[in-house]
């Protein structure tokens, strides 16, 4: 259950001044930032107010591989080229 914006927000604001500068970076400091709160719609949601990525992209990449073993998985390289538009700009 994704926790309320109160308490992701100031988490997506540490995440885009912190998050780095590759997709899997980004990644791994959302989930250092959102600690026990860590899962895939949490990671959406800090994806989309961190970095201003659509809600279809942020869903797909909450299917990354760093959630766990899932048949449809992305891998970091996968994860790389779906956000890169994103992080280009920032």
């Amino acid at each position: 259950m994704i926790a309320t914006p109160c308490l992701l927000d100031p988490a997506a604001e540490e995440l885009k001044l912190t998050g780095g500068s590759t997709a899997t970076d980004v990644a791994r400091t959302a989930r250092t930032l959102l600690g026990e709160r860590f899962d895939s719609e949490s990671f959406m949601y800090v994806l989309m107010r961190a970095y201003a990525v659509d809600f279809h992209a942020a869903r797909d990449a909450s299917r990354w591989q760093g959630f766990g073993s899932n048949p449809r998985a992305l891998s970091d390289a996968d994860l790389e080229v779906l956000l890169a538009p994103w992080l280009a700009t920032n």
